[in-house]
């Protein structure tokens, strides 16, 4: 078995959920079916799940779960928040972006007040690609590939991955799990997981402000 996996009974064991509501949660997709991965061994086929992503969903859950009706937790887990926004100001207090990236991704767009959902967790991800110290040119490339071709709203299950070769940079969008391989003199710049960055975002939201 992979490492990374976890079986459905260490879930059980180690949550203290119920088999009853690890599938209530599944049919309400407040836990993806594409989580729910199927593996021989020798007692028959056995579910496994994405360990560190499946034990985090589950605290998240349980902490959520005395405030919101299971309706509201599917809504929540989706990828289609309520349409909410943000204006220079009120980005600056959720304390998740700096007042470089702030600035440096509003002076991308044309003429816009406030900021929507997408933009948002656009600049959340080139706040953390700032962190790899990815290059300003990078970046403003970075930016507009999000805005041209990310779409939140009806695609969340994807990986963003940034490939490095001397100078330049490619930016792809894969599916979740995704497996690809670069040419000896490239190399891996940034990886991040699109689907647990944005539902990051909306808890960070929800506290602040309610999706």
């Amino acid at each position: 078995m992979e490492t990374n996996l976890i079986s459905k009974k260490e879930v059980l064991e180690l949550s203290g959920i119920s088999y009853g509501q690890l599938y209530r949660w599944k049919r309400k997709n407040i836990i993806p079916e594409s989580w729910f991965i199927k593996k021989s061994s020798y007692t028959g086929q056995e579910t496994f799940f994405p360990r560190e992503k499946m034990l985090a969903r589950i605290d998240t859950i349980k902490e959520m779960k005395d405030g919101y009706s299971l309706d509201e937790l599917s809504d929540f887990f989706s990828p289609n928040p309520t349409k909410i926004e943000f204006t220079d100001k009120e980005l600056c207090s959720l304390n998740i972006l700096s007042e470089q990236t702030i600035t440096f991704c509003t002076s991308l767009f044309a003429m816009k007040n406030t900021y929507e959902f997408q933009d948002i967790l656009n600049m959340v991800i080139i706040e953390r690609s700032h962190r790899l110290e990815i290059p300003k040119e990078a970046k403003q490339t970075l930016f507009l590939f999000l805005h041209q071709k990310f779409t939140p709203l009806k695609e969340s299950s994807l990986e963003l991955i940034g490939i490095r070769k001397g100078e330049a940079y490619i930016w792809m969008l894969l599916p979740l799990p995704s497996e690809f391989r670069v040419d000896h003199m490239a190399q891996v710049a940034l990886r991040f997981d699109l689907q647990q960055m944005l539902e990051e975002l909306k808890i960070t939201l929800t506290k602040t402000k309610g999706i």
